[in-house]
């Protein structure tokens, strides 16, 4: 699974979705989880829905929400504005899923996705997003800390950046 089949999928399941315009159905990320799930699924299978991952320094394990589990393995971390607005995709309001993902090594995942889902009628400007996410750091640790691709899907808009895990100030 590639970023831009990541992408296309996200795109195809926004759209089905507009046959639903107004009644919940997909309007938060809890419902709009099972809906991705299930399209990632008959689209390319070996796909896990809440896997568990157990990251250096802590003794419970995390959940990142998808993982697709190939020889070339992707992890996907997915939040979703709704039609109403709102600043859930901010960089702030992601940096745990942020942290998460940047300590998966290269074994476990190849590629880290944040996945933002948009539903408001308005799509949110690169730039601005993209900003947001400038101020996140890692988090204090002595572990190697990967990229994360950071992938906006919009009804009318699509875009992604890199997102560089850094240890703040200093590591920037």
């Amino acid at each position: 699974m590639k970023l831009e089949e990541i992408r296309k999928a996200a795109g195809k399941v926004l759209a089905l979705l507009q046959d639903y315009q107004g009644k919940g159905v997909g309007a938060s990320e809890r419902s709009f989880d099972p809906i991705l799930y299930s399209y990632l699924q008959g689209r390319f299978g070996n796909v896990a829905r809440q896997q568990s991952v157990y990251l250096y320094g802590n003794s419970r394990p995390q959940r990142i929400d998808f993982r697709y589990g190939t020889s070339n393995p992707v992890f996907i971390e997915l939040a979703v504005r709704p039609e109403a607005g709102g600043g859930v995709l901010s960089g702030a309001q992601n940096a745990k899923e942020l942290r998460k993902l940047c300590r998966m090594r290269n074994s476990k995942a190849r590629l880290r996705v944040l996945l933002l889902i948009d539903r408001h009628p308005n799509a949110l400007v690169k730039d601005d997003l993209e900003q947001t996410y400038g101020r996140i750091t890692s988090g204090p640790g002595n572990f190697e800390r990967r990229p994360v691709r950071v992938l906006y899907v919009h009804r009318d808009v699509q875009f992604d950046f890199v997102w560089r895990a850094c240890q703040g100030p200093k590591g920037r």
